[in-house]
């Protein structure tokens, strides 16, 4: 599983590095739904069903979910622009807050959300609740691939306050840990 996640993270950050050395030289594209606005193109294989994707740390308590533990939580559709490829798209969410509560994290926590990438975002648990933060497990219907965000990332449904804040935002997630 770490021999797993560190390929996974080191072939995201090759990727991104190459795509940020070609940037100046290449004009800058149109944002299309079918690749990642970030550059990334290293194209990898889903994890499987029963493969640790997300591990979620209230202090002692220690989750690590795969998709299907993400599944048995309860699962929904939403549809919402997404901000970075500027279209909208459908994705198969679990709320946040199905998460928390497996976790035993309560509104008042405060959350740092790392991905595959080390991007870290820190918030309050309140506030991703507030704002019905919801991690996408699927997009119409398909796993979403490395390369486009996932396999799985926090998205916010359309006109709630973190949905207009992309840092929050944090695609290929891959740990969620209270402060």
């Amino acid at each position: 599983m770490i021999k797993t996640r560190t390929l996974i993270a080191t072939g995201i950050a090759l990727s991104l590095i190459f795509a940020s050395s070609t940037n100046s030289i290449a004009s800058t594209p149109k944002p299309v739904a079918t690749t990642n606005p970030y550059g990334a193109a290293v194209a990898m294989d889903p994890p499987d069903p029963t493969d640790p994707i997300l591990t979620v740390t209230n202090h002692a308590k220690v989750l690590h979910l795969t998709l299907n533990d993400l599944k048995k939580l309860g699962t929904s559709q939403i549809s919402i622009y997404e901000p970075f490829v500027k279209t909208r798209q459908t994705f198969t969410v679990v709320s946040l807050a199905k998460i928390f509560k497996a976790a035993g994290i309560t509104a008042n926590s405060s959350l740092i959300t790392d991905a595959l990438n080390d991007y870290i975002y820190k918030d309050s648990v309140q506030h991703f609740l507030a704002s019905n933060g919801q991690l996408a497990i699927a997009r119409f219907g398909a796993a979403i691939p490395y390369d486009q965000g996932g396999p799985i990332r926090i998205i916010f449904p359309d006109g709630t306050t973190l949905s207009k804040n992309l840092n929050a935002w944090n695609w290929s997630l891959n740990v969620i840990t209270v402060k």
